[in-house]
Formats: structure tokens, sequence, C-alpha cells
């Protein structure tokens, strides 16, 4: 059975959703003088890079800002580049926990930051609201929420579509694993066994950069109509013409959907490809406007991770709005363990903290596929694999 989630916001929810960030600085509720410092880890150099996220965040709390701030309070962000390296990161994560004394981490971007510092933010009690949630534990610590459904819901939901939607019997996987990231793409593709009873009839998961033949005639070799795919597109999608596999359908993940590498994709290859939030090329989709107008006021690139720096940066804008009394790291920790959820148009499903000790709470996607050197979104809305 596939669950359909089409979120229909209307324009004047849109614009209820709008005046109520932009607002917040109406709220009577008091706080102490100063700014209400909030941290970030981002990827900015290193092999994962993420450079937008950060601004798009800044953009909306300047945002806050202009409208009088919080309780005439200003956010002020305060990011720091992990470079993907571990030892970095939890540099990063003490100098803003101890020494800039954020009340909470909103629209962190980094590939480390989650699996090196969730101890050290339960035992600080301090919540996190990553814009890109990357590593496992992202989704399975207590004081962490990220606002995407993160690359182990979306491989699920690769497969499932494979399977399910494009009837492919002989469904593949051809990874590049990052480090740490071993075990739960091994939980996703058992999650897509357990809810279709369904094997994959090839598996690699030590995809590397380079030349890829080898791995495209392991694909061939082993009859892969749908390959589950996550690395390098050009150099692939070359290489897979030159190896005659124009029947096969490549589902990327969503680092893959971009404007570039939808035009190096060959006009007579399928290739689809996973969206975590709206498909962000396409403007007319729920919430996409909202963030559309933060992106182009302030110059910030177009992509997917801007879209969760957006989202992350209001979600944690509405819940420190319910917050009564003074914007402490204890009053923001205790306002996301008991918030109601938020519905934001730009996902499948409502976004909730909550007091848990794991937190997923974006499901669902939308698939796209390249046509004529762009990406068309394709119909039924959010997706959401259930067991059939």
């Amino acid at each position: 059975m596939k669950r359909t989630y089409t979120r229909t916001a209307t324009g004047a929810a849109a614009a209820a959703l709008l005046i109520s960030i932009a607002g917040a600085g109406c709220s009577d509720s008091g706080g102490s003088d100063g700014p209400i410092k909030v941290g970030s880890i981002n990827g900015i150099t290193g092999l994962f890079q993420t450079p937008e996220v950060p601004k798009a965040v800044k953009a909306v709390f300047d945002e806050v800002n202009a409208a009088g701030g919080i309780n005439g309070r200003k956010l002020e962000l305060v990011s720091k580049d992990d470079a993907m390296d571990p030892a970095r990161s939890s540099q990063a994560a003490r100098q803003l926990i101890k020494s800039e004394n954020v009340v909470a981490l909103a629209g962190s971007s980094s590939a480390v930051d989650c699996g090196v510092n969730r101890a050290t933010y339960s035992k600080e009690k301090i919540v996190s609201v990553p814009a890109i949630g990357v590593d496992p534990s992202c989704f399975t610590s207590p004081n962490i929420a990220p606002v995407n459904p993160g690359p182990y819901t979306l491989t699920t939901a690769m497969l499932y579509y494979a399977s399910e939607t494009l009837k492919r019997d002989k469904v593949c996987v051809a990874y590049t694993v990052l480090p740490g990231s071993g075990g739960g793409i091994e939980a996703a593709i058992k999650e897509w066994t357990n809810l279709t009873g369904k094997t994959l009839a090839h598996k690699n998961l030590n995809v590397g950069q380079g030349d890829p033949t080898r791995y495209l005639v392991g694909l061939k070799n082993a009859g892969c109509q749908a390959v589950a795919y996550n690395s390098q597109v050009g150099p692939w999608f070359k290489q897979a013409k030159t190896q005659g596999m124009q029947n096969v359908d490549f589902i990327l993940a969503a680092n893959s959907y971009t404007d570039a590498n939808a035009k190096v994709i060959p006009p007579d290859m399928n290739a689809y490809a996973g969206t975590e939030w709206q498909p962000y090329t396409d403007p007319t989709l729920p919430g996409n406007d909202r963030w559309s107008k933060i992106v182009e006021k302030n110059g910030i690139q177009k992509t997917a991770f801007s879209q969760g720096a957006v989202m992350s940066a209001d979600v944690f804008v509405q819940v420190l709005k319910t917050i009564k009394g003074d914007i402490t790291r204890e009053s923001v920790t205790k306002a996301f363990k008991e918030m109601k959820p938020i519905n934001y148009p730009m996902v499948g499903t409502p976004y909730v903290f909550g007091p848990g000790n794991e937190h997923n709470p974006i499901k669902g996607s939308q698939f796209v596929k390249a046509e004529n050197g762009a990406w068309k979104v394709l119909p039924g809305g959010f997706t959401v694999p259930t067991k059939k």
C-alpha cells in the first residue's frame, strides 16, 4: 500500500505562516536583554559543503529582527565550520555551548555533527534542529530532530518507488557511503524488504570516485532494471550510456537533485530523483514561494539544502514564540520537548520534536525526472512507503 500526501496549502495559510514568522516581535512575553544566540554547525569547507545553509538561516533571522525581534530581543546566528572533521565538530559544539552560551542549535548541516555531539547535547540539555540530518545519529538522539526525512528514510522511499511505482523486479543499490553511515543504509534496505517482501538483485556500498565503469558493469551483469544511486552524476551517466544502459531506471538521492546535474544527464537516459522537501525547481508548489522570496532577496543559491535552512529557521522561530517568560537554554529545550506539531507546507508530514529518544518526524518524498536538461515534477504528491 502506498500512502500519498498532497500538500495544498492555500494562499491564506501561506500568508498566515509568513505573518506568524515575520511578526514574532509582537509577543508580549518578556525576556533578558541582549541577543538570543543560536548555534549552527555547517560544512563550509571539506567534502560535504553546504555554504548556502547558514546564509539562509541568517536571512530568516534578519527578517525577524527587522520586525522587532522576539520579545524585543534580536536573534544572532553563530555558525561554525567543521569541514567534516570530527575533532573540529566537537570543538565547535563546545565553543557554541560553553563560550557563546547559545540557547539551542538550528540550521546545522554537517555530515558528522550528530554522531560526534549527540552525547554532548544530551548532557548539556540543549536541542538541535538541523536543516540537514545526514548521520544516523541525527534521527536516533533525544535532543536532535532534523527537518528533513534524511538519507535513510529517503533510501527506503527510492527503493519503494522503483519496485512499487515503476514496477521494476530487479532493484539494485550503488552507493558511496560516508563514514559511519553504512548501518543506516543497511537498515533502510531492510525496511524496504520488510515493507515489500522483496530483496535486492545487486548491492554495492563501496562506489568510489573516478571511473565508474566497473560498478556499472557489475550492475549490468546483474540485470538491474532500477538502481538507487547517490554519487557523482556526470561521469556516471556518460559511462552508463556507453554501456548501453538506456533502459535502466536510475533513482538518484536528494544530493543529486540540482540544476547542474539535470543538464549533464543524457536525454535518452532514465534519471529520477527523490526530494526531501517540495521540489525546489517548481516555485508554484506550496511553501516554495516563501523560500524563493528569502533566497532571491539575499542572493542565496537555490538548492534543496537552502529549503531545509529556511524551514529549520522558521520552525525555530515559531517555537520560540510560544515561550512565556525568559528565553533561555532551559526554556527553549522545554518548549521543543512540549511543542505541538507544526504543519509546514514544504514537507509531507507535520514537524514535531517531542519528548522521545528518537526523532524522524518528516516522512515522505516527491519524485522528479530529468527531461531535456531540467527536472520535471512527477504526479502523486508526497509518498510514504507502507507495508503492502
